[in-house]
């Protein structure tokens, strides 16, 4: 919660400053600020469980990259707004999201960046054919990412980048929900061979985790218990306040994955069920913890 303060009262400071000032150019950073801070507000809710809330601040945000005039921030604090919707399994609201996002996102990394999140959306619908063409325009647009720089992605970093491995991560998790099993595991595994070549203390937990559960719900699929155990035995260990929104979703799937009846004779499907609902019951997923704070 150390994060969300801190974003918090500079917001607070911010909306202070703009009801002192009536410059215009110091308006548009103001409100670039305040856009930016609460867009960091909306993900951090979303991680606690608080998608209200999340939805609440990363509409905000939204607004004031708007008045800021500042598309590129528009575009990102929008497709979190998708996110949010396909994760309460809204496809077409998530999709709407999406689409008013392409029409304010810059060239390049922003575009990249949504594509990734409407795969995700088309694969809550179930559409297999819209998630394989929306990812081939993705790569497109990563291809103009090269060629025009963005202030978040670029300079500004952080959690507003959207790199390869996220890429990945993100094509990992739509074709899992396809349930595809190989190119789940595909990708999933792309998204840690990208995430092994980062220095350990830049490495960003929540996607690395992320995407091994995503692999190993993709081994299951694959028929291949052994493996997926082998791949959680990292996320078991994982502190009780790391346990986000995000990983519990995905590791929630897992264990819907071992709940088919190609598993219910297996004694060891059995025990890898039981200790995923053990670490189910001590999470940081706590929506209160963001109550009467935004």
């Amino acid at each position: 919660m150390t994060v969300f303060a801190d974003a918090r009262a500079t917001r607070d400071l911010t909306r202070s400053l703009v009801e002192q000032t009536r410059r215009p150019s110091e308006l548009i950073d103001l409100y670039f600020v305040m856009g930016k801070t609460n867009a960091l507000m909306a993900s951090i809710a979303f991680d606690l469980g608080n998608w209200q809330a999340a939805g609440t601040l990363a509409n905000s945000a939204t607004t004031y990259a708007d008045l800021a005039g500042h598309r590129s921030l528009q575009a990102w604090a929008l497709g979190l707004q998708g996110t949010l919707a396909f994760w309460r399994e809204e496809p077409t609201r998530s999709l709407n999201f999406i689409a008013r996002g392409l029409a304010v996102a810059p060239e390049g990394a922003s575009r990249y960046r949504l594509r990734y999140i409407a795969s995700r959306a088309h694969a809550v619908n179930g559409d297999a054919g819209a998630a394989a063409e929306v990812l081939a325009a993705a790569e497109r647009d990563r291809e103009a990412a090269q060629k025009y720089p963005d202030e978040l992605h670029d300079e500004i970093r952080g959690e507003f980048t959207f790199d390869d491995a996220r890429a990945a991560a993100c094509a990992a998790a739509a074709w899992l929900h396809l349930g595809d099993g190989k190119q789940a595991a595909r990708h999933a595994q792309l998204a840690l061979d990208a995430y092994a070549v980062v220095p350990e203390a830049q490495r960003p937990f929540s996607p690395v985790t992320g995407a091994r559960i995503d692999l190993a719900a993709a081994q299951l699929l694959l028929r291949d218990r052994d493996a997926a155990e082998d791949e959680l035995s990292t996320v078991f260990a994982l502190p009780s306040v790391l346990r986000n929104a995000s990983l519990t979703g995905r590791i929630g799937r897992v264990k819907s994955l071992l709940d088919a009846p190609r598993w219910r004779t297996d004694p060891g499907a059995k025990e890898l069920a039981d200790r995923i609902t053990d670490w189910l019951g001590d999470t940081a997923s706590r929506p209160e913890s963001v109550e009467g704070v935004i």
